[in-house]
């Protein structure tokens, strides 16, 4: 089945041209020109994408993204004319996977959706040779279904697909630093636009969520080299 892609930006010309390309490159491609026929169309669609301009007419990407987080899990990819570290991290802080400076060359664009997406179904996809759950503290991660579990309420904690990423590679390596070098090649897969902020507001985001279901801080920070889980990591089918 094809992938979809939510095209999101004011600009008609950028919109109708970015549709055409993806189409062109086997995907399926809808476009919205503001925030408001943005949630119409996730509210009656599945997407497997959303790339979301910073500038829309009714409400800025930010607003948008941090919505969208409320709801839906689907990767987003920001798109702006600002070069800023500032808006970057925002942007990241608040849910998006990547982040794309205009101008940008298309074929960028359709190599960082790529790579966000792969990254998304890759998360879902476990090897079948393996353990499929790991528990940490009062978590369970389900690598199959690409969810993580209070164990006490059976609650679940929502990830973004970034987030869980993250989480998951940290308990592949149960205790030991993971360092930014490994997490921007196994989480990012080496993206030239992920900075250590970007890697630190993510962090900052799974502590939160964590947190909110437990007392402990489960995600240390080992200064200078990297990230850690606090808690023993226990793998089984």
């Amino acid at each position: 089945m094809k992938q979809k892609i939510l095209i999101v930006d004011d600009d008609a010309q950028v919109t109708s041209f970015l549709e055409r390309f993806f189409t062109r490159h086997g995907y399926l491609a809808a476009t919205a020109s503001s925030a408001n026929e943005l949630y119409k169309a996730i509210r009656i669609d599945q997407f497997d994408l959303i790339i979301l301009d910073l500038i829309l007419p009714d409400e800025d990407g930010f607003e948008a993204a941090k919505r969208i987080r409320v709801t839906h899990e689907t990767p987003i990819i920001m798109l702006t004319a600002r070069d800023e570290v500032y808006d970057r991290i925002v942007g990241l802080e608040l849910g998006a996977d990547d982040y794309v400076t205009k101008p940008y060359e298309p074929r960028e664009l359709l190599a960082r959706a790529r790579s966000v997406m792969r990254r998304y179904v890759g998360n879902g996809h476990a090897d079948q040779t393996t353990h499929n759950l790991r528990r940490f503290d009062n978590f369970e991660i389900d690598l199959v279904r690409s969810k993580v579990t209070c164990i006490s309420d059976a609650s679940e904690l929502h990830l973004t697909s970034t987030e869980f990423a993250l989480l998951r590679a940290l308990s592949e390596v149960d205790g030991d630093v993971l360092t930014r070098e490994e997490i921007l090649s196994a989480v990012y897969g080496n993206s030239v636009q992920i900075t250590d902020r970007a890697i630190d507001a993510h962090i900052v985001r799974i502590r939160k969520k964590l947190a909110a279901m437990t007392e402990s801080d489960l995600v240390l920070t080992v200064h200078g080299v990297g990230y850690k889980l606090a808690a023993k990591v226990h793998s089984h089918s």
